[in-house]
């Protein structure tokens, strides 16, 4: 069976770790709040940032496969050590801190939604994203994917994604630069939940038709051309 979507793409940003920047800069969000990030906010608030317009509101769709397994992997530890966690690193430790973070930085009360769903994650949160767009086509949506490795602890069981990387999508469906129909069917293969997101940027930036397999489906994006 083939079911499919379509995305009505207006921007994209993308960031990925690499010898000369350890984390993007994020000069967005004022110094005190900016001392509460973890990488996973920096690099997934600097990719929506870039997809977003001076004073607007707009809907967030933040994914992560891992989401903030880092810091819950320190309370854990803490926990452990019989020693008491800190309340607010527990607060900043859910999956939908980031985009919380991202509006309380730009005081924007507008939706956020947040979704983690296994190796589909990228591909569930644009179906998200596409499903807000065009439910509610007046108020863009963004969806700000991002990932880094899991700490040392876990890494027996899951050692991916090598370096943090993060990508930006801006939905827009009265006004979108390109539309591209994301479909999937069933598949058994499986590829690295990163080469998600770099086949989908691949489909935006070069019009080709891509696929990624991952989480028992074989996912296709098309590009239909621009508006």
């Amino acid at each position: 069976m083939h079911s499919q979507i379509a995305l009505p793409v207006a921007v994209c940003a993308s960031w990925q770790a690499g010898e000369d920047e350890a984390a993007p800069p994020v000069g967005f969000i004022e110094p005190q709040l900016r001392r509460r990030l973890s990488l996973l906010d920096r690099i997934a608030l600097h990719v929506a940032h870039a997809c977003v317009k001076d004073g607007e509101a707009v809907r967030v769709v933040f994914a992560s496969r891992h989401g903030e397994l880092a810091r819950s992997a320190e309370l854990l530890a803490q926990l452990a050590a019989a020693e008491m966690p800190s309340p607010l690193a527990f607060s900043l430790s859910v999956l939908n801190a980031a985009p919380g973070l991202y509006g309380i930085a730009r005081k924007d009360r507008s939706a956020s939604t947040a979704v983690s769903a296994g190796a589909d994650t990228f591909p569930m949160a644009l179906i998200e994203g596409a499903a807000q767009a065009w439910a509610e086509p007046d108020v863009p949506v963004v969806v700000a994917f991002a990932d880094e490795p899991p700490p040392a602890v876990y890494r027996s069981l899951v050692d991916t994604p090598r370096r943090a990387y993060a990508l930006g999508v801006r939905l827009e469906a009265r006004s979108p630069q390109r539309t591209v129909s994301m479909g999937w069917t069933s598949s058994e293969r499986d590829e690295e939940p990163e080469a998600a997101p770099a086949a989908f940027l691949a489909c935006v930036a070069q019009g080709a038709a891509t696929t990624w397999h991952g989480g028992g489906h074989a996912w296709h994006w098309t590009q239909h051309g621009h508006a």
